[in-house]
């Protein structure tokens, strides 16, 4: 472990091959286990059928690159892992490249990167099942790199790539737009780099930024209803009650949201820090005044949702575009106190390694061991055998699937990667197909509970809006185990069959 660590110490950019083997190894991971789908990956398998500037209350850029991938290698589960975990990676060695600007221990530089894994929505949530999330995490680190490089060597490069940054951001996640404004106040109460504002090469950060932006922001114009239902609905959760009470649930929430968010991060630098972590943050320069704004600017605006847009439910959502920094910060305080990186890298680098450990073991464990814990994991639901059984056996060939649901459709469309799948989720898309007497439509809908043998109305509606008037449908339904399931555990599944007259 020693030899190990010195290696880091004397070559840090060896960091960058310690991340690389470890998202080679989360992508096994995922391979290996079934190609039934969580609830992300479904909606990037069923988006991958089209092109379009918006899709729904997600900006489409992880759409695109995830869609652009399935055409160059086929869809399947390594496509789905590949892209997650490029993602990931490249977002490690951003946030280890932003590092290396802003500090003077290489080791610290190294312990910024890795303490991403600490972060319990980046380190274990980003690979059970983010897509969006992980896009804008990595906007999020090249723009820090970005930020960080143009505030001691401003280039017209520096200007160009944060530029870049935030029109990925921006059509990675909307709450990205947060990032921004704080890091903008931020810089315009700093006097050590207010200038950088206020220097010509902002013109460009902002003509690429726009550039990238304005096809999906046309869209979103066009559009703001699709894409601003689920945000607004999840601001005012809550205002059924009366506003004193949502103030202060708001309020209780917050402390909780920014725990749950970043505690285990404090915990584990301050217990590897030892004596030297609680004088360290006493510690400071321009740079760590700089982050410090940034995330007072974040609280003032979670306590606006609160007091002003009535949000009584404070999700990590709305802190992390921010709170990611996190761990850089640690290290920025640490660098600054002046501690011996080689005795915080001993003790750091173990905790890291077990946490490599952990997380793509407990991925696994958590579907394998489903029987045994009474659970019905999302990649357990045996769509495989249900398509088999439904679709490959009796040898017919659909023409069109109409699902009850995204998640459902997503899932159906992974095992028939050549049949149009639709849902009712996305009106704006009508997939082409071709209906004969030979080439039936399959509808199909979840059926756990009394009404499982009755076609729902948002599948009726959406089978009309394609053929017209309604024939006569026999519904049937169909339950097998679940994968890794309890004896007696089925998962059922409704369907029908439209043959053309």
């Amino acid at each position: 472990m020693n030899q190990f660590v010195k290696t880091l110490q004397a070559r840090p950019n060896t960091v960058i091959l310690l991340i690389a083997v470890y998202f080679l190894i989360n992508l096994i991971a995922r391979v290996s286990l079934p190609n039934s789908l969580e609830m992300d990956e479904a909606g990037q398998i069923l988006m991958s059928q089209w092109y379009a500037l918006g899709y729904d209350t997600q900006p489409p850029f992880f759409n695109w690159v995830q869609h652009l991938v399935i055409d160059g290698i086929g869809q399947s589960l390594f496509a789905l892992s590949l892209v997650k975990n490029l993602f990931l990676f490249s977002s490690y060695v951003f946030y280890y490249l932003a590092a290396r600007q802003v500090l003077a221990s290489k080791g610290l530089a190294v312990a910024a990167a890795l303490g991403l894994l600490t972060i319990p929505e980046i380190g274990w949530l980003a690979q059970r099942d983010l897509t969006h999330s992980n896009a804008s995490l990595f906007a999020a680190c090249l723009f820090l790199f970005g930020l960080f490089r143009t505030l001691d060597r401003p280039t017209i490069t520096s200007y160009l790539v944060t530029g870049i940054a935030i029109g990925i951001g921006l059509i990675s996640k909307y709450n990205f737009s947060i990032l921004c404004f704080c890091a903008f106040v931020a810089l315009l109460a700093s006097p050590a780099y207010r200038q950088r504002i206020f220097d010509w090469r902002i013109l460009v950060t902002a003509a690429v930024a726009l550039l990238i932006v304005a096809p999906h922001g046309l869209w979103l114009v066009q559009n703001f209803d699709i894409a601003s239902r689920d945000t607004v609905t999840k601001l005012a959760s809550g205002g059924q009650d009366g506003v004193l009470l949502q103030i202060l649930r708001g309020l209780s929430q917050l402390p909780l949201t920014i725990l749950a968010y970043g505690a285990l991060t404090v915990l584990i630098f301050a217990s590897v820090a030892r004596g030297g972590f609680w004088p360290a943050l006493r510690a400071g320069n321009p740079r760590t005044r700089l982050v410090e704004v940034m995330l007072a600017v974040l609280l003032v605006f979670l306590l606006f949702l609160i007091f002003f847009m009535g949000t009584a439910e404070l999700k990590t959502r709305w802190v992390s575009p921010v709170l990611f920094i996190l761990p850089l910060y640690i290290c920025m305080k640490l660098d600054a106190y002046g501690i011996d990186d080689s005795d915080f890298l001993k003790r750091f680098i173990p905790v890291i390694l077990l946490l490599m450990v952990l997380i793509p073991a407990s991925l696994v464990l958590r579907i394998v061991a489903a029987g045994a814990i009474n659970d019905h994991p999302k990649l357990t639901v045996p769509y495989q055998q249900l398509v088999e059984d439904i679709v490959r056996k009796p040898a017919i060939t659909p023409a069109l699937v109409i699902a009850g649901d995204a998640f459902l459709a997503g899932n159906i469309r992974m095992q028939l990667a050549d049949t149009p799948v639709d849902t009712e989720t996305y009106p704006l898309y009508s997939p082409p197909f071709d209906w004969s007497a030979s080439k039936p439509i399959l509808l199909v809908w979840r059926a756990n509970d009394d009404d499982g043998a009755k076609v729902p109305p948002e599948v009726e509606n959406r089978l009309k809006l394609h053929i017209g008037t309604l024939p006569l449908l026999q519904p049937q339904t169909i339950a097998l185990p679940y994968i890794y399931g309890s004896d007696g555990d089925l998962f059922r599944l409704g369907y029908a069959w439209v043959i053309k007259p």
